[in-house]
């Protein structure tokens, strides 16, 4: 091709991707992997051309927003490249259809309803030698979105009512009628799952429902009438969702038929969910293309003010150093999970709400027209502020996911390892919005406990890149010459004034420490088996998609609990529809039995005792060892004890209570379980157990009353037929230990707030303690077991915490 002008000599990593592609290029799934600002476009544009050029066949270079595609659009047109638009309402180009140009859409253009690409069955689909998917680790939720139906409780509230009513009684049935009504009436905000047994039954009625009166039929109901039973149905305050289990991309042959399926990809991704979402062949996506350059690669310094050695309100702080950053003419930018987080910013950052109010903002922010602050929310990819338009960048808060699907995911599935690859991603997506390949740099500040918590956490931060690593490691460095608030705006003044001692070090350490990334032809066994499982369904092979689901769910290498919980579930599912029910609620009980946050089974599986714990010393220490940055876990503890409060739920305070009793070094569970059982069992090392209800949202005038106590009494019964040779405890967590006559409550025990707030406050002085001590893994425990000694939350000591009930 002639060099257009302007047009610079590839860089070595684009150089480097595009031979190693070239000697590939026959495989039907690749995987190319550049840095943020590593040049991916270009290097996506050159593989079309050469595959039109040698293909003859149309190529489709797909971007996941308009306003991608509008860059991308202009980029060809700079190289001159010959490169046509997808227009709305027109047919598709000619030079597309006639291989003379390269065609660019968004995802949704081709993955819906009415595709003008065709749909299996029906017409003549268009034939495409190769399909560039960019960002393809953006297009996972967009992909989703397009096999996705959702009923809005505000826009529809008969329909929403009449949906959600279906399925009441299936709730009802799983003692989790509460959280049914609560959710539909909106007092609470959770996501839940309509049961795949209840949905199976009511597919027919549902099916008249969602299809609504004929006007407007959304984009998403041609996928989704004949395949409702390969679907989820979701519930929250806000709409009825109906959600394909994979995205159904095989309906697409433009796609699925293509010869050549190249997915551009950040250096962050978790390919996995290439293979779950696309369809993607493993073995080639395992192999992805990379360069071992360092360009594109920014300079950040990445700092974690919770994780500092002194006390000051992380929030305050941070707000003041965004205005001093704005007030001298450089962008400051504030990155938080939802619309509620960004609220409380609003004292000093201006929100961008909604899609134009964003990118507007955004485009202000690069024209220098504004320095803010802004405030974003769940803006972690798709937004780009190179040089000044971003010198300080505020995270604050673990990313969470936008859509019902996301958020019934990350709940499911929280604390094993696909989430927390997921929030790896996301993390790394959010801090490369202010720093945009080689030459750029940024201050990053991650704040909030939960989210410095998580990366103190040594197995979540072996999740992140070697980059984000290395540059996480030397912000510890400098972090620990910060005494004040003083020394942290002069760390901060050094990397935005370009202190060349600062400037070198990072250079240096980052030349060392950036590795490649290791294949392992194992990390996408259980999306592959997913994927085919799901495959093998769709297609009416039943006794298939589960066998490949027994196989990795059983196999050497299971994976963690809650993945596996999560495919034994889909086994279930898949076994119910195949009208094998016992074998379902087989299934479905083995699932819950590893993860007790997916589907109740109709018929429960047996209880199984926890075991007894071990010296507490040794419980907290193996907490601690499992922290890269020990004051990790005191950031853990401050967001667990944080809902130990009146105001808090029900769910979170419980939860909360099994927590605490967790990291004092106790082995705990919630268990109420259709009234059997208490709210949270607490096991002692000295063969005693606490049974705690909990009934912290009482007013302080109102005592204990007979029925409330009969709830413990039934809690006990339970536990004495599953806990033989153990004594137990009693407790109520209550505002005040006084209960009525007839409860006659003489023999049980308050854990009064006030007391539970001084349990709190020993345990955070000896984790304190624990956290700030230099000792080595092996000196750590003794150390514990010599402080837990004297400390008054050493469990033989405990009981000085509660107070038996006197009637009042």
């Amino acid at each position: 091709m002639p060099k257009p002008q302007g047009i610079n000599d590839l860089y070595t990593s684009q150089a480097e991707v595009l031979e190693a592609w070239f000697k590939r290029k026959d495989e039907r799934d690749t995987v190319v992997k550049l840095h943020t600002g590593g040049g991916k476009t270009l290097v996506g544009l050159l593989m079309a051309q050469s595959t039109l050029n040698e293909l003859k066949e149309p190529v489709l270079y797909l971007a996941p927003t308009i306003q991608l595609v509008k860059q991308t659009l202009e980029k060809a047109h700079a190289l001159g490249i010959a490169a046509v638009p997808y227009v709305r309402g027109k047919p598709l180009a000619d030079d597309f259809v006639n291989c003379k140009a390269i065609m660019v859409a968004s995802y949704k253009a081709l993955f819906n309803g009415f595709s003008k690409f065709g749909i299996r069955g029906s017409g003549m689909p268009v034939k495409a030698g190769a399909v560039i998917l960019d960002d393809a680790h953006v297009a996972f939720s967009e992909v989703r979105e397009s096999f996705t139906l959702e009923v809005k409780a505000k826009d529809d509230r008969e329909r929403y009512d009449g949906l959600c009513t279906l399925f009441r009684a299936a709730f009802k049935n799983m003692d989790r009628l509460g959280t049914f009504d609560d959710t539909v009436s909106g007092l609470s905000n959770v996501v839940v799952e309509v049961p795949y047994w209840a949905w199976h039954e009511q597919i027919d009625a549902a099916r008249g429902l969602l299809r609504g009166d004929g006007e407007d039929t959304p984009y998403a109901w041609p996928l989704l009438r004949d395949n409702l039973h390969l679907c989820h149905a979701l519930i929250s305050s806000a709409a009825f969702t109906v959600t394909s289990v994979l995205p159904l991309v095989n309906t697409f042959p433009t796609f699925a038929d293509a010869q050549r399926r190249i997915y551009m990809s950040a250096t962050i991704a978790d390919d996995s969910e290439i293979v779950r979402t696309f369809d993607a062949d493993p073995r080639h996506v395992n192999e992805a293309l990379t360069s071992r350059s360092l360009a594109g690669i920014s300079e950040r310094m990445i700092l974690i003010p919770n994780l500092m050695k002194f006390d000051f309100n992380a929030t305050q702080v941070t707000k003041a150093l965004l205005k001093q950053v704005a007030d001298n003419n450089l962008g400051a930018v504030v990155l938080v999970p939802s619309n509620f987080a960004a609220k409380a910013w609003e004292d000093v950052a201006e929100f961008a709400e909604g899609s134009d109010k964003v990118e507007a903002k955004v485009q202000a922010l690069q024209a220098r027209t504004t320095s803010g602050p802004v405030v974003f929310a769940n803006r972690y990819d798709g937004i780009d502020l190179p040089g000044d338009s971003c010198r300080l960048l505020v995270m604050e808060g673990l990313p969470a996911g936008t859509s019902d699907y996301e958020l019934l995911r990350a709940a499911t599935l929280y604390g094993g390892a696909t989430i927390s690859r997921m929030l790896a991603q996301r993390i790394e997506q959010g801090i490369g919005r202010g720093a945009r390949g080689a030459g750029d740099h940024c201050v990053v500040l991650l704040v909030g406990s939960d989210l410095a918590g998580w990366i103190a956490k040594d197995a979540n931060f072996r999740l992140l890149t070697s980059a984000t690593r290395a540059q996480l490691d030397m912000g510890s460095t400098v972090s620990k010459e910060v005494k004040d608030v003083n020394d942290l705006a002069s760390t901060i003044t050094m990397s935005i004034r370009r202190d060349t001692g600062w400037v070198e070090y990072h250079a240096d350490t980052l030349a060392e420490n950036v590795t490649q990334e290791t294949a392992d032809p194992k990390r996408f066994d259980v999306a592959a088996a997913e994927r085919k499982a799901f495959n093998n369904w769709a297609d009416g092979y039943y006794d298939k998609a589960i066998a490949k689901l027994d196989q990795v769910t059983s196999g050497k290498e299971a994976p963690d609990d809650q993945t596996r919980g999560w495919l034994l579930q889909l086994a279930g599912r898949i076994a119910h529809n195949w009208g094998q029910n016992d074998r379902s609620d087989e299934l479905q009980r083995s699932a819950f039995s590893v993860n007790r946050n997916l589907l109740r089974p109709r018929v429960m599986p047996p209880y199984r005792p926890m075991q007894m714990p071990g010296a507490q010393g040794t419980a907290i220490a193996h907490q601690l060892r499992g922290y890269r940055m020990r004051r990790g876990l005191l950031q853990q503890f401050e967001q667990v004890v944080s809902k130990l409060n009146a105001n808090a739920t029900a769910n979170q305070f419980e939860q909360a209570l099994a927590d605490l009793g967790r990291m004092i070094g106790l082995s705990t569970e919630r268990h109420d379980d259709g009234g059997e059982g208490p709210d949270v069992l607490w096991l002692l090392p000295t063969k005693i157990a606490w049974i705690l209800e909990a009934k912290s949202r009482k007013l302080d005038k109102n005592p204990l009353t007979k029925d409330e106590h009969g709830q413990l009494l039934v809690a006990q019964q339970w536990f004495d037929k599953n806990y033989e040779g153990y004594t137990c405890l009693r407790v109520v967590v209550h505002p005040t230990n006084k209960a009525t006559p007839a409860a006659a409550a003489h023999e049980s025990y308050a854990l009064t707030l006030d007391r539970l707030t001084a349990l709190v406050a020993d345990a955070r002085v000896l984790l304190t303690e624990l956290c700030e001590s230099q000792l080595t893994d092996i000196e750590l425990e003794g150390q514990c077991q010599q402080l837990i000694e004297r400390s008054s939350i050493r469990a033989d000591k405990l009981m000085g915490y509660l107070t038996l009930f006197v009637e009042g």
